[in-house]
C-alpha cells in the first residue's frame, strides 16, 4: 500500500508543486508554532501539516459539502465554511493551506478568522495564482501577491512574509503535466503510468534543473504561501 502509494505520488503532474510548497508551508510552521501554542486550520482536508504541531494544541475545521469527497476530509469539527465555531481571540495561529479560492463570501470568512485570533496572532495562507480549476464549481478566483496583500489588510492582517512557490519554468512545466495527464493520462490507468513515467516526470524534473540556470523575474509562479499577523480587530459579521 505505502510502495503504491508513493508511486502514485511521484507519477502525479503536481509532485514538483506539491512537494516545495509543502517545505515551505512546513518551513513557516517551524519557526511560528510555539510550545503550548493553539492553532486552528481552516479547510484542514486530511491534516496534512498536524505533525507541525506536535507540541501545541492543533485542531481542524472543514465543510462538509464541498467540490472535495468526504473521504479526503477528517476534520475535529465541521463547519457552515463561514462562522468559526469557537470564541473570540482564543487562538496563537491559523493556517489555511489551499482554501480561499473556494470559499464563497470571502470577507466574512477573513473575519471569522480575525475575530478568533489573538492580538498579534499568525495567520498564515497559501494560494494559487496559476493553476487549472479544480474542485468544481467550488473554485472562484485567483491571486496576486498584491491582490492577497491588500485583501488582507483591509481585514485587519499584516503581511510579514510572502514566498511564491515554483520559478516560471517549473510553472510551466507543471501546467504541461496537468495537461497531458487532464487530456491523455486520464483516460486509463495504463496512459496515466506511460505519460507519468515518459513525460510528466522527465518534464518536472528536467524544469527543477533548468530553473538553477535559466532567469526568472518571479512574476509567474503557481502558488503563493504567506505569513501574516493580526494587527486590527474586525467586527463578526452575523
Amino acid at each position: 500500500m505505502m510502495l503504491k502509494k508513493m508511486i502514485i505520488n511521484t507519477l502525479s503532474p503536481v509532485w514538483l508543486l506539491n512537494r516545495k510548497m509543502d517545505a515551505i508551508t512546513k518551513s513557516i510552521l517551524l519557526s511560528s508554532v510555539k510550545s503550548y501554542s493553539n492553532w486552528l486550520d481552516v479547510g484542514c482536508g486530511l491534516k496534512p501539516f498536524e505533525t507541525s504541531f506536535e507540541h501545541a494544541s492543533y485542531t481542524g475545521i472543514d465543510v462538509e459539502v464541498s467540490g472535495r469527497s468526504v473521504d479526503l476530509k477528517n476534520p475535529d469539527e465541521y463547519f457552515d465554511g463561514v462562522h468559526i465555531p469557537y470564541k473570540d481571540e482564543i487562538f496563537d495561529g491559523i493556517l489555511s493551506t489551499q482554501v480561499l479560492e473556494h470559499v464563497e463570501d470571502l470577507s466574512l470568512l477573513l473575519a471569522e478568522c480575525n475575530r478568533v485570533l489573538k492580538p498579534g496572532g499568525k495567520f498564515i495562507v497559501s494560494v494559487p495564482f496559476v493553476y487549472k480549476e479544480h474542485e468544481q464549481p467550488h473554485d472562484y478566483r485567483r491571486f496576486t501577491s498584491f491582490g492577497l496583500t491588500q485583501l488582507l489588510s483591509l481585514n485587519g492582517f499584516k503581511m510579514e512574509s510572502s514566498i511564491k512557490c515554483l520559478s516560471a519554468i517549473e510553472t510551466i512545466a507543471t501546467l504541461f503535466s496537468v495537461y497531458i495527464n487532464n487530456n491523455i493520462g486520464s483516460r486509463n490507468k495504463l496512459l496515466l503510468m506511460l505519460t507519468g513515467c515518459f513525460i510528466t516526470t522527465p518534464c518536472l524534473l528536467l524544469s527543477s534543473l533548468l530553473s538553477k540556470v535559466l532567469p526568472d523575474n518571479g512574476d509567474l509562479y503557481c502558488v503563493l504561501v504567506i505569513k501574516s499577523l493580526k494587527t486590527t480587530s474586525e467586527r463578526s459579521y452575523d
